[in-house]
């Protein structure tokens, strides 16, 4: 009798201690997803100084602190619009519009609590940080098509209401779950048309509705740093893996695939984009070109890397290397004056990227970790469809932002002190000293500059024996 005691007393003992186990709630959260999605924000992040060097080295030594100033203060303000109520716009998953969210997750209000569906294994805190980063590098891309034109406070105003009117709605449309285009099998990873379809249009509207700059057409404009090109592209180069491989939102088979192919298709791109610099501009081995091509490849592998094998990321740094390299000899052909090539590089590198996309993405790759037979392919898995869908989104997100950027250039240009481009003498004077009030070289005084293409800008280092002669086509020899 006093072990059948002991028996019963410790089978209750036993039962009790499942009950409790079965009534505590199994939490969602897995701890690897949630440090592979830090570390991708923390990567994400780095591309915006590095976006930042390499704008400020493709563009003229008098505007290279307003344009690292500008990238900068643009995430600032788009941080801080993401926070008050842009990710609840973007991505609530209590909306049940097909077109945008809602104020559900405004002030980020119950995102340490909860997890967004598209991302259930990390809080959505975290979720809503990483898309941050996305949200905040988007318009720095786009205002360096106006590099050296348009003055800083304008364009804080333009970038608070275009992400809230233009960037928040895309998005919700290509990744939210009940969003039109996502609904309708838009192939979109990592923000082909979300980021640099829409970053590229802007800039194109931004370039024709901002006029040329004061000395367009009377020399060429060529990188004045080619070493900080360099710097920012080997961070946009690191940072993408964070872009694309954090875009699985989970440490997971598709997130390792994504980052593979995104050095890939980056290795390809540069080595095809100088060698159209060297075949067709006779330029040699160019480093810039090569960075050029690096971005073009990385912008143009965005929406597939998570859809393709990583074999296939060589094709999309080939491919978009030419194309975008012909793209800004016709922008220039047409003599629009896009200071940087934002939208050759960045709007047509996005949306053929898109259209590779429709073409090569695979199910045995679109299927992992979901439902099979549940996801879309391209045409190598006879889905023509594909294609078609890939060009209305494209051509819905082109439309969008083209139109609803101008109407903002228009709006706040009519309101008193808002005007966007700066005036002629602070655009002679650059943006520097106009309207920072420092230098990016302030150990380097400019003795002469001639605006003309065949001329010579000398920079003399006090206290040096030595000359140093800089040409405008970047070029350096100590006289």
């Amino acid at each position: 009798m006093k072990y059948l005691t002991l028996a019963l007393a410790l089978f209750v003992s036993v039962m009790a201690q499942n009950a409790t186990q079965l009534a505590t709630p199994v939490s969602p959260l897995v701890s690897a997803d949630i440090s592979w999605i830090l570390i991708s924000s923390a990567l994400v992040f780095l591309q915006i100084p590095g976006l930042g060097l390499f704008y400020a080295g493709l563009g003229e030594a008098k505007n290279t602190l307003s344009v690292l100033l500008s990238v900068l203060l643009a995430a600032g303000v788009v941080m801080t619009q993401w926070v008050l109520f842009g990710y609840s716009l973007a991505f609530s998953d209590t909306s049940t519009s097909n077109f945008i969210g809602n104020f559900k997750y405004a002030a980020l209000i119950d995102t340490l609590t909860t997890v967004n569906p598209i991302a259930g294994t990390i809080p959505t805190a975290l979720f809503s940080m990483y898309q941050m980063m996305f949200a905040a590098i988007t318009p720095g891309l786009a205002i360096g098509a106006v590099a050296g034109r348009m003055r800083l406070l304008p364009m804080m105003v333009f970038v608070f209401l275009w992400t809230t009117i233009v960037y928040d709605p895309i998005a919700y449309w290509t990744w939210s779950g009940l969003g039109w285009l996502h609904v309708l099998n838009v192939m979109d990873y990592a923000g082909g048309s979300v980021v640099h379809v829409s970053a590229g249009v802007t800039g194109l509207v931004l370039a024709l509705m901002s006029g040329k700059r004061v000395d367009y057409g009377t020399r060429n404009y060529e990188s004045h740093n080619p070493t900080y090109v360099y710097m920012g592209t080997i961070l946009l180069w690191f940072g993408w893996m964070g872009f694309n491989g954090g875009s699985a939102v989970s440490a997971s088979t598709r997130a390792v695939g994504a980052a593979f192919a995104t050095n890939i298709a980056a290795a390809a791109g540069g080595m095809t984009y100088m060698g159209m610099e060297a075949l067709v501009n006779k330029k040699r081995f160019s480093a810039v070109g090569f960075c050029a091509g690096v971005v073009v490849a990385l912008v143009a592998v965005t929406p597939g890397s998570g859809f393709i094998e990583p074999g296939m990321a060589i094709l999309f740094g080939f491919f978009p290397a030419i194309v975008c390299f012909y793209a800004v000899k016709m922008m220039h052909y047409f003599k629009v004056d896009d200071a940087l090539d934002v939208a050759a590089c960045h709007g047509v590198g996005g949306a053929f990227g898109m259209i590779l996309t429709g073409i090569f993405a695979q199910h045995r790759v679109t299927d992992i970790g979901v439902t099979p037979g549940s996801s879309t392919a391209g045409w190598v898995d006879q889905v023509w469809i594909q294609v078609p869908v890939q060009l209305a989104g494209i051509g819905a997100v082109c439309a969008w932002t083209a139109g609803w950027t101008a109407i903002l250039v228009l709006v706040i240009n009519l309101i008193p002190g808002l005007k966007m481009r700066c005036h002629q003498e602070a655009e002679e004077m650059g943006l520097d000293m106009y309207e920072v009030g420092e230098s990016a070289y302030p150990y380097a005084s400019v003795a002469t500059l001639d605006v003309h293409s065949d001329s010579k800008a000398h920079l003399s280092l006090p206290k040096v024996p030595s000359q140093i002669t800089l040409t405008n086509a970047g070029k350096s020899s100590m006289a």
